[in-house]
C-alpha cells in the first residue's frame, strides 16, 4: 500500500525550493557604451520551480502495477515459509502422538505385570511357585518403568519444541489428538509455490511493459518564479521578481537502445522460472507417488498387525495359565508378554503412521 502511494506521486507536481548567493570577480562591461549601467558582482536568488508531468507513456500506472505484483510475491513467499513451518510443526506433533501412544501401551503393560505380580506373590506364599519367578516379574516392572521415564522425557521435549514453533503455551496435560483426514482428495495441486511462480512471471511481464515505456518521451509543463538579481533581464541590476512558464519534452536515446537488451534479459529469466517450476513439479509428483506407496504399504501392514496381535494375545492367555499351573517360568511368560506388547505397539503406531501419511499427502497436494 505504501509503495502504491509512492508510485501515485509520479503524477503529482514536483516543487523545488532554491536559494543561492554568490560573488564573482568580474562582470560584463561594454566599453563603447558610455551610459552602460554597472552590474553588481554579488548575486542573490530565491526561487520556486514547479514541474507537472503531462505525458509519461503510462509509467506511473505500470509502476503501480509492478509494486502491487511485487507485494503479492512477498506474500506468496511468506505463505511458503509458513507452509515449511507447518511441516515442522506436523513432524513434532506426530512425534509427540507417537510417544504418547507408546506411553499408553507401556502403562497397560505395567498394569498387566503388576496384576501378574499379585497373583505370583500368592502362589509363592502358598509354595506353589519359586520366589525367583516373583523376582523376574518385579525386575521386568522396573525395566518398563525405565522405558516410561525415557518416553515421558521425549514427550516433554516435543512439547517444548511445539511451543517454540507455534508460540503458544502447551501444557504437559494437554490432550493431543490426530487431525481429521479430509475425504475426496482431488488430483489438482494447489501448492503456494505455483502461485509464486505465476507471480514471478507476472512481475517480469510488468517490468517489460515498464521498460518499453522508456522508448517514449516524457512531456511536462514547468514554471519558475524567483526573486533576486540578476533576473532574465541582464540589464536590470535591482532585486526584483521574475518568472517563466513552458512545456518541455525529454527522450533518452540510451533508454531506447537498452530496451531491447532488457527484453532479452527478461525473456531469459522467464525461461528460468519456467524451468524451476517444471523441476518443482517433478519433485512434488515424485514425493506424492512415494507417499501413496507408503500409505498402501501401511494398509497392508495393519492387516497383518491385527492378525499378529490376535495370535499373540492367544499365546499370552495360554502362557499365563501355564505359569499359574507351574508349567513354565516367569521368564518364559514375560517373553511372550513382551511379544504381545510389541505387537500392540506396532499395530497402534502403524495406525498413527497411516494418519500421518495421509495428512502428509494432503499437505503435499496443498489441501491443508
Amino acid at each position: 500500500e505504501v509503495q502504491q502511494k509512492l508510485s501515485q506521486t509520479g503524477w503529482f507536481p514536483e516543487i523545488t525550493l532554491g536559494a543561492s548567493a554568490s560573488f564573482q570577480s568580474e562582470v560584463t562591461e561594454v566599453a563603447f557604451v558610455p551610459t552602460m549601467p554597472e552590474f553588481s558582482k554579488d548575486h542573490y536568488t530565491l526561487s520556486v520551480d514547479i514541474t507537472q508531468p503531462l505525458y509519461e507513456a503510462g509509467r506511473v500506472a505500470k509502476m503501480k502495477q509492478l509494486n502491487s505484483v511485487q507485494g503479492e510475491v512477498v506474500e506468496a513467499g511468506f505463505e511458503i515459509e509458513m507452509n515449511n513451518i507447518r511441516s515442522q510443526v506436523d513432524r513434532v506433533f506426530f512425534g509427540i502422538l507417537n510417544a504418547q501412544k507408546q506411553l499408553d501401551i507401556l502403562n497397560v503393560l505395567i498394569e498387566n505385570l503388576e496384576e501378574q505380580l499379585r497373583r505370583m506373590k500368592v502362589l509363592v506364599q502358598n509354595e506353589v511357585q519359586l520366589p525367583s519367578n516373583q523376582y523376574v516379574i518385579e525386575a521386568e516392572i522396573l525395566k518398563v518403568k525405565q522405558q516410561i521415564i525415557v518416553v515421558k522425557s521425549t514427550i516433554e521435549s516435543g512439547l517444548d519444541a511445539l511451543e517454540i514453533l507455534t508460540g503458544q503455551r502447551v501444557s504437559d496435560h494437554s490432550v493431543l489428538k490426530p487431525p481429521a483426514i479430509v475425504e475426496g482428495i482431488e488430483s489438482e495441486l494447489i501448492r503456494p509455490e505455483y502461485e509464486l511462480f505465476r507471480l514471478q512471471q507476472k512481475t517480469l511481464a510488468t517490468q517489460l511493459d515498464l521498460s518499453n515505456s522508456d522508448k517514449l518521451p516524457v512531456v511536462s509543463a514547468f514554471g519558475k518564479t524567483a526573486y533576486g538579481r540578476p533576473g532574465f533581464n541582464a540589464f536590470d541590476d535591482d532585486l526584483h521578481a521574475y518568472w517563466i512558464v513552458g512545456v518541455k519534452a525529454q527522450w533518452s536515446f540510451r533508454n531506447w537502445r537498452n530496451t531491447g537488451k532488457k527484453s532479452q534479459v527478461f525473456e531469459m529469466q522467464k525461461h528460468q522460472i519456467k524451468a524451476d517450476e517444471e523441476a518443482f513439479s517433478v519433485q512434488l509428483e515424485t514425493a506424492i507417488a512415494k507417499q501413496r506407496s507408503a500409505i498402501e504399504a501401511l494398509n497392508d501392514q495393519l492387516k497383518l498387525d491385527a492378525e499378529v496381535l490376535n495370535l499373540r494375545t492367544k499365546v499370552v492367555a495360554e502362557k499365563q495359565y501355564q505359569l499359574e499351573e507351574g508349567v513354565i517360568t516367569s521368564t518364559e511368560f514375560i517373553t511372550e508378554l513382551n511379544a504381545q506388547n510389541r505387537a500392540t505397539l506396532d499395530f497402534e503406531l502403524h495406525k498413527l503412521q497411516q494418519v500421518q501419511a495421509n495428512y502428509e499427502l494432503q499437505r503435499l497436494q496443498g489441501k491443508i
